[in-house]
């Protein structure tokens, strides 16, 4: 008659088991982490062009993101009568410290920009018809369309 637990063989069993299915599921937990960070890089983008739209409206400026696709970067920029172009910190506009480009997530860059920059006009928001088309290690892709109105949609493979 056994009082408590278990046998030792019954524990080696048991890790066996564990570890057949953690080798099974780890390809899985590859793949859905690479579609992970991809959705979030083009609602990241998404929702930095629609900033930038309604940056021009409410401010009465232009307003225009600027891509480094070798960087896989991209930076928010205002129009200044005095300077030209000035960059803006998506993350913290008011920060004293200089504005750094905000970086896709590893594994996620631009595969193809239709227009670069992409400009939204002072006072409607009104921009070029425009698409980024990101992708990842995987293959998967995502498109991020600007409409003429302004109107920013993601697309997914």
């Amino acid at each position: 008659m056994r009082d408590r637990g278990f046998t030792i063989t019954e524990l080696m069993i048991a890790v066996v088991i564990i570890g057949i299915v953690a080798a099974i599921a780890a390809p899985n937990f590859s793949r859905l982490s690479a579609s992970l960070r991809m959705n979030s890089a083009a609602r990241d983008l998404a929702s930095t062009l629609q900033l930038a739209r309604i940056k021009a409206i409410a401010q009465n400026t232009s307003v225009r993101l600027n891509f480094d696709t070798k960087a896989n970067t991209y930076q928010l920029q205002l129009s200044d009568p005095a300077i030209g172009w000035r960059d803006v910190d998506i993350e913290n506009p008011k920060s004293p410290e200089p504005p750094q480009p905000k970086p896709l997530p590893t594994g996620v860059t631009f595969q193809s920009i239709t227009r670069n920059p992409i400009t939204f006009s002072s006072g409607r928001g009104s921009a070029q018809t425009s698409t980024i088309t990101l992708t990842n290690p995987q293959g998967k892709k995502t498109e991020i369309a600007v409409a003429q109105t302004g109107r920013v949609t993601i697309r997914k493979d």
